[in-house]
């Protein structure tokens, strides 16, 4: 049981790493799915428990609303959310799932798309990218089989993130003070350092505050589109837009701390997560088992602010 008032990242990566046995990039889901349970481990943030897969499946099906944190670059993440949504819907079937991924410009090509698909038809892995109008910043490599399974599934997807247009209106035109935008001043400030870090100290006012903007119109929507959609509701997006302490739960109409939503962090090493934050932590490998940093591994603030655009 860990004591501590907050978890480190990489502490308990005990038991079940060893099956985590095939570099993820060769590996297809298929060949992967039913050692993801034994990897890492699983912490109830409350008590400081590690917990079996089991238990936290049971635990997230109960709750209307539920939150995956990932680090976008990160392939095992993608493969582990993957591996929730088919076993959530197997507990209940799932009302929604809502993905960062996609903007609300993309909505109706989606559901276009996904109705189709529903017919019967069949398409190539790339033709879909195509015809769903997948935005390039995300990486197809990374999430194109978790996209794929959610646009076969029943339930519909819906788009989590701001318009193209809405982010390319808060960069040109910033507001004068981003903080006002906040549900309170010390996540603003939060936010404010985040950023900052990022990008190594290097960045304008301006810029500064275009892109604490749509950090929050990104937290808002999501907040929005969980509210309206059909329970059980699922999300995936980046940790920060999950986390209870400054990202979309504090938006929602039963705000963070309602006990019909719970948070499930998939961590990294490195990266401090405590109970006020989320309500489980997964603790996985920084590293493959050749030894090699996954790519979404503890970039520099030089990689996060090449991506930056991306959302955290």
């Amino acid at each position: 049981m860990f004591k501590s008032s907050f978890i480190w990242l990489g502490l308990a990566l005990c038991a079940g790493c060893a099956s985590f046995n095939a570099p993820v990039a060769d590996s297809s889901y298929r060949q992967v799915e039913a050692s993801i349970p034994q990897w890492g481990a699983i912490v109830d943030l409350a008590s400081g428990e590690q917990i079996p897969a089991t238990r936290l499946l049971n635990e997230l099906a109960a709750a209307q609303t539920v939150m995956v944190g990932e680090v976008h670059e990160n392939p095992v993440h993608h493969l582990i959310e993957q591996w929730l949504a088919a076993r959530l819907n197997e507990h209940r079937p799932q009302g929604a799932v809502v993905l960062e991924m996609l903007s609300s410009d993309q909505q109706r090509s989606v559901d276009e798309v996904k109705a189709w698909l529903a017919e019967g038809n069949q398409v190539r892995s790339k033709r879909l990218k195509h015809i769903m109008r997948w935005d390039q910043r995300w990486s197809w490599a990374q999430y194109g089989a978790l996209v794929e399974a959610l646009m076969h599934a029943p339930a519909p997807l819906l788009a989590g993130n701001i318009s193209a247009s809405q982010r390319s209106d808060l960069m040109n035109s910033p507001p004068a003070d981003a903080a006002v935008l906040f549900a309170n001043p010390a996540v603003a400030a939060q936010q404010r350092k985040q950023i900052v870090d990022m990008h190594c100290g290097q960045i304008d006012s301006a810029r500064l505050d275009a892109m604490l903007a749509i950090q929050v119109a990104r937290d808002q929507r999501m907040a929005r589109v969980l509210d309206s959609a059909p329970a059980p509701r699922l999300l995936f997006a980046g940790t920060l837009h999950t986390l209870k302490s400054q990202g979309a739960p504090l938006y929602l109409k039963q705000g963070p701390t309602h006990a019909a939503l719970k948070v499930l962090v998939m961590g990294e090493q490195g990266q401090p997560v405590t109970h006020q934050d989320a309500d489980y932590l997964w603790l996985l490998p920084a590293h493959d088992a050749t030894g090699t940093p996954l790519s979404g591994s503890a970039p520099s603030c030089g990689e996060l602010s090449n991506t930056a655009g991306n959302g955290s």
